[in-house]
């Protein structure tokens, strides 16, 4: 049982140490998406999507309201009242399709955007890991301590830029 048990704490040894010797590199996410030209692209078209949507919203919101206050109005016939009653419910429920659109849009395009953005980062991070012999690029946040050698995430965010400013 004594042997098995040194065997174990050698074998576990032997494991960290060469685990230890191997080569790792992170990156910060959190630079890459305060810094990246990519990343800023894409929060711009996302912005000018919203942008739009919120124009339109804000144009018919205030149809609705004008329509509303000829509604209360007495100075109108209850036929007329009617038609604007209608014309109200409908506008109402083209605001409600024009909302639900946007909220779709919105949020397939920040889901395509994210995804465009983490695969340039996970291409530029593999990149510089073949060509420095890295085993695994991580995640600045997980470690307790990290010596700035091996954080890479200028290095990615000028591979990335660069591609982004490419494709233009």
């Amino acid at each position: 049982m004594k042997k098995l048990l040194c065997f174990g704490v050698l074998l576990g040894s032997v494991s960290f140490i060469s685990f230890a010797q191997e080569k790792f590199a992170c990156v910060d996410t959190n630079r890459i998406l305060q810094e990246s030209k990519l990343v800023a692209q894409a929060q711009s078209e996302l912005r000018n999507k919203l942008s739009k949507y919120q124009n339109q919203l804000s144009s018919l919101e205030k149809k609705l309201e004008d329509l509303r206050k000829q509604i209360e109005s007495k100075a109108i016939s209850q036929k007329v009242k009617e038609e604007k009653i209608k014309e109200y419910q409908k506008l109402e429920s083209q605001v409600r399709e024009i909302q639900a659109k946007a909220q779709k849009e919105l949020t397939e395009t920040r889901q395509r955007l994210e995804n465009m953005v983490f695969n340039r980062v996970k291409e530029a991070s593999e990149k510089i890991a073949k060509e420095k012999g890295y085993k695994g690029v991580m995640d600045c946040g997980v470690f307790i301590y990290k010596d700035s050698g091996i954080d890479i995430t200028t290095e990615v965010i000028n591979i990335v830029d660069s591609k982004a400013t490419q494709k233009k």
